[in-house]
């Protein structure tokens, strides 16, 4: 459940950051793909 809120508050600060400027946007979605990834991987196993 905490996964979740933190999931949804980078979502978020994604889409401002989006709206304010588009570099900080993308490396903040490459490093929540990232993360999800890994945690689902572990999840998994």
């Amino acid at each position: 459940m905490l996964f979740v809120n933190v999931f949804i508050f980078f979502m978020y600060s994604f889409v401002l950051s989006r709206l304010w400027r588009k570099k900080i946007a993308i490396r903040l979605l490459l490093y929540i793909q990232d993360n999800v990834t890994l945690i689902v991987f572990l999840n998994k196993n």
